[in-house]
């Protein structure tokens, strides 16, 4: 995604996984569902240790992904470069129940939300382009990402190792939110989130 621009819809939310979302210690990543109108699509939520200022979100950011692993294991990496700015990584394990969830939903939808949360928790919210372009290497990876065992000793292994040496360098997000997959079950608990008068 090189740009993404501002949204004004009336999107919905797992209110459970938004009031863990809030409640974690900065910076975090969670991984879950949000609702524009009737359709569903996966969410990746930032929550930064700084606010991200408005003219920075306003020029966009670039997000990257990729599969990093060995024979027996693989993790999926997230980057967000928010020109000028900073830049947040994030390693999520793709035999994670939610994050496998997710991450189908990426490919099968062609398109995600990315939230970025303020400490006021104002969100700043970004639509990908719908179409499969931004995300080719996710369609490519995905039977791998879907037979996934990579274990949390992997995982947490990968983490570690990544951490001495980001790439690109930047601050490391923790993935919080992902132990119920009833997060990703809007309709149970909805939460609407309005828009900001513009």
């Amino acid at each position: 995604m090189a740009t993404a621009g501002r949204i004004l819809p009336q999107l919905t939310v797992n209110r459970a996984f938004m009031m863990e979302f809030v409640a974690a210690q900065a910076p975090a990543l969670g991984l879950g569902a949000i609702k524009e109108g009737s359709r569903q699509c996966a969410l990746l939520a930032l929550l930064p240790e700084r606010p991200i200022p408005p003219d920075v979100t306003a020029a966009g950011f670039d997000f990257g992904h990729s599969v990093l692993g060995g024979d027996d294991w693989e993790v999926m990496h997230f980057a967000f470069n928010f020109y000028g700015f900073a830049i947040y990584n994030v390693l999520v394990n793709p035999n994670n129940p939610v994050a496998r969830s997710v991450l189908a939903n990426m490919v099968e939808t062609g398109g995600y939300f990315i939230f970025a949360l303020d400490p006021n928790n104002q969100v700043t919210a970004f639509r990908s382009e719908l179409g499969r372009g931004t995300i080719e290497g996710l369609m490519s990876n995905l039977p791998r990402i879907m037979a996934s065992r990579t274990t949390d000793a992997q995982y947490q292994a990968a983490v570690a190792q990544f951490e001495r040496r980001p790439d690109p360098p930047g601050a490391m997000l923790n993935w919080v939110c992902s132990g119920d997959p009833e997060y990703l079950n809007v309709d149970a608990d909805p939460l609407v989130l309005n828009p900001a008068k513009g």
